[in-house]
């Protein structure tokens, strides 16, 4: 077994708990358009696999792509100015983000959204964890769970996939991992099932952040 020797998170439901401010800008785009909002529940269900496919799911049936981009354009506009106002990160995240930079571990994130946006979220919330790269979609850059998505993880860290740990909230997240070669471990404590995440592959299956640092320790070597 390849020892772990870096862990990249998944940012919306696995770092921060983003669905209110998610809910928000998708709600008021939606509204621009003359179309119905959807409950926080209804948009914990269409995340997880990049914003324009959220949009689509929060879209009438068979909407025309004219109208998603549409959509998506204003939600673009929107959530970048109201992306900090009821996020908040989940209980246990900043600590365990400081024990295992502290175990010499690398840490990274890599988000479907947008790159931009992920580092703008990332140094609001973290600004003193050593990151060693905060990755999200970016022009000609393949989305999860393509596994092409590892690419600049891999030469950011200077590592083999077998060389690190992908920790996620979605299947998405757990078929990439997968596919990329990297460990996936699941973050239950977000917005999909432990049944999804296990069917789609998850290897560690933490109950809670401070679980997850002693799942992990027999992989990087440690105990």
């Amino acid at each position: 077994m390849t020892r772990i020797q870096a862990v990249v998170f998944d940012l919306d439901g696995t770092l921060l708990d983003t669905i209110a401010d998610l809910t928000g800008a998708i709600n008021r785009s939606l509204a621009a358009c003359g179309l119905p909002a959807h409950t926080v529940d209804e948009c914990r269900g269409y995340v997880g696999g990049g914003i324009r496919e959220a949009v689509r799911r929060a879209l009438p049936p068979d909407s025309s792509d004219e109208l998603i981009d549409r959509v998506l354009a204003l939600y673009k506009n929107d959530y970048p100015h109201h992306c900090a106002e009821q996020t908040t990160w989940y209980p246990g995240i900043p600590e365990l983000l400081e024990r295992l930079a502290r175990r010499g571990l690398l840490l990274g994130v890599l988000s479907n959204k947008t790159e931009a946006t992920a580092q703008q979220v990332v140094k609001t919330f973290f600004p003193d964890v050593p990151f060693r790269c905060v990755l999200g979609r970016a022009e000609g850059r393949p989305l999860k769970p393509d596994p092409g998505a590892a690419v600049p993880v891999l030469a950011a860290m200077g590592l083999a996939a077998g060389a690190v740990a992908y920790v996620g909230d979605s299947g998405t997240d757990m078929a990439f991992a997968r596919a990329a070669g990297m460990l996936p471990v699941a973050a239950p404590w977000g917005y999909r099932s432990r049944e999804e995440l296990a069917e789609q592959g998850a290897v560690l299956m933490p109950a809670c952040p401070a679980e997850l640092e002693d799942l992990l320790a027999p992989y990087c070597g440690q105990n």
